[in-house]
């Protein structure tokens, strides 16, 4: 099955994780990234109200020059022992923030902002993630790699370092960026999206 839009979709991230999982829903969008610069996470009073003001700073900037559209902006946050570990800036980051996540049981937020005119709604959802004990080896062999820098938690479920992951206990598609299953519901409630059919591969 798949869906079409009833208006202009626009993703508000320049991530190719979250444009191949909208890409799921069979209509076309645009992505046009927010160029607003990310709030600083000490000025929020938790990790929840950080990555939900971040999805919807992303959604409103984009939404004033497309004001015909359905906006979708997103963020992804992981949170460890309350701190949140955003991308890492350089290898010492990484490595340090993959010896803190090594063995350990960890959270991956990610919050959903949609804006439509007038209309505003927000989501978020928490996934669980535990890591094998990460050996160092495996952690210099993959920090040396360019895989970890544009990724919150300096990792990424969908790539190589999937192997450090135990197992998790939630939405899949949260960590990797976006929670399409619920965003799709999201949109079909709202009248912005409807089901349109089947796909028959010839």
């Amino acid at each position: 099955m798949y869906f079409k839009a009833q208006q202009p979709v626009v993703l508000a991230s320049q991530s190719p994780r979250r444009r191949e999982l909208l890409e799921m829903l069979g209509f076309d969008f645009r992505v046009i990234p927010s160029k607003k610069e990310e709030p600083k996470p000490e000025q929020f009073e938790n990790a929840l109200n950080y990555v939900i003001n971040c999805a919807e700073m992303k959604a409103a900037d984009v939404a004033k020059k497309n004001p015909e559209a359905v906006v979708i902006g997103s963020d992804t946050i992981v949170v460890c022992d309350g701190e949140i570990l955003l991308k890492p800036e350089d290898k010492m980051q990484a490595v340090a923030t993959l010896r803190k996540l090594s063995g350990r049981c960890h959270e991956v937020i990610t919050a959903v902002a949609i804006k439509s005119g007038n209309s505003e709604m927000q989501f978020h959802e928490t996934t669980e993630v535990t890591f094998f004990d990460l050996p160092d080896s495996w952690i210099e062999a993959y920090t040396n790699t360019d895989d970890p820098y544009d990724k919150a938690g300096a990792y990424g479920i969908q790539t190589l370092s999937g192997l450090f992951v135990e197992k998790i206990n939630g939405d899949y598609n949260t960590v990797v960026g976006l929670p399409v299953a619920r965003l799709a519901r999201k949109l079909s409630e709202a009248g912005y999206i409807s089901l349109s059919g089947s796909r028959v591969e010839c």
